[in-house]
């Protein structure tokens, strides 16, 4: 009796672990073109399949949404990280308010390109951490490379 109950168990556990976070959500990267001494935007745009959520940055609970950069080009810095407008969500479980992304999502790393930065094109590259829940399971986090070119006029 107790095999039959860890197979069942298994059977109904099968479908969550199929899922593929990959296949809940999918990025789109760009970069703004920039001039030196000014400013340049890496914009990260996130397609969540209907019914998921994607923990936004910040998030309380679950495993809010990280970016990270690689070594960025000569003369050019990390600024700052903004979002668009979450959801507000409210957890049961932590008791907690909560802010996620569903459907779609934006988040921009804003890059500081220096006085002395030379024209041309570089690549930015780093990733994305992020975990998705719907309302029976949530998957576990998944961390997407990017690469972009970054323009300096």
């Amino acid at each position: 009796m107790t095999r039959i109950a860890l197979l069942l168990a298994l059977l109904v556990a099968l479908p969550a672990s199929a899922q593929r976070t990959s296949d809940i959500v999918s990025w789109r990267v760009r970069a703004d073109r920039a001039q030196a001494g000014g400013e340049a935007r890496v914009v990260l745009d996130a397609t969540i399949r209907p019914g998921w959520r994607l923990y936004a940055l910040g998030s309380p609970v679950g495993i809010p949404l990280t970016v990270t950069l690689d070594p960025l080009p000569p003369r050019v810095r990390a600024a700052r990280l903004v979002q668009a407008t979450p959801v507000e969500g409210y957890d049961e479980a932590f008791e907690r308010a909560y802010p996620y992304f569903a459907e779609t999502g934006r988040v921009v790393q804003v890059l500081a390109v220096g006085e002395g930065a030379e024209a041309g094109s570089r690549e930015v590259s780093g990733s994305v951490r992020y975990a998705v829940c719907d309302d029976r399971i949530c998957l576990p986090p998944t961390e997407t490379a990017f690469r972009v070119p970054l323009v300096v006029e």
